[in-house]
């Protein structure tokens, strides 16, 4: 009876022992399901921030390059009222066409939202991000913002860059460029992320 009893004991500890170990091997593969889904959550906003940031670059280019071969002055639209250089860029889906919103100051304000179309109303592709100075009708709002500085780069007398200058002011001499740095926010887990892309053009074919 004794020894019986011992058996019982120990097959008991045993079945807590077992029941330990894949509590242990279930929590550790819940732990590595949620970073999975975090990192992969992660790198997909990443790649969103980033592509956005380049999007900034790359309208601010298309203008500059549609001045030129509409016979306009390189900046037109690249700059606003006062020498205003902070600006969110605005897709007209219905003329197919970029142009600067001056409204937002800072990555805060609501013009610098990013939204993203749910519908095709305007002329809008469904997925589309966008920005506008009051949300669009068949959209919704991301966590993205996005705010683009278009500086004036300078040059002296003798056509040498001297480098660019802040909103409110205007070259001493003659604008040249603008130096332009797309910068993109979002807030992921708690946590504020940015990216930053930055280039600079030139009045020069």
């Amino acid at each position: 009876m004794t020894k019986n009893r011992v058996l019982h004991g120990q097959s008991m500890l045993e079945a807590l022992v077992a029941i330990g170990i894949i509590m242990t091997a279930v929590s550790s593969a819940l732990t590595l399901i949620t970073s999975s889904v975090s990192a992969e959550k992660e790198s997909e906003t990443g790649i969103v921030g980033v592509n956005l940031a380049r999007e900034g670059i790359e309208v601010s280019r298309n203008i500059r390059d549609s001045n030129w071969l509409a016979g306009q002055p390189f900046d037109d639209g690249l700059f606003g009222a006062g020498l205003d250089y902070t600006a969110a860029p605005v897709f007209d889906p219905a003329a197919n066409a970029w142009q600067m919103s001056f409204v937002p100051q800072t990555i805060g304000d609501d013009g610098a939202v990013v939204y993203r179309s749910t519908g095709a109303a305007g002329g809008s592709t469904v997925g589309l991000f966008i920005q506008a100075a009051v949300q669009p009708g068949s959209s919704v709002k991301t966590v993205f913002r996005r705010l683009l500085t278009l500086d004036a780069v300078c040059a002296d007398v003798d056509g040498a860059v001297t480098g660019a200058v802040v909103s409110g002011t205007a070259c001493p001499f003659k604008k040249v460029g603008v130096r332009i740095r797309s910068a993109v926010q979002w807030r992921l887990a708690g946590r504020v992320r940015t990216v930053t892309a930055e280039e600079t053009v030139y009045d020069w074919k």
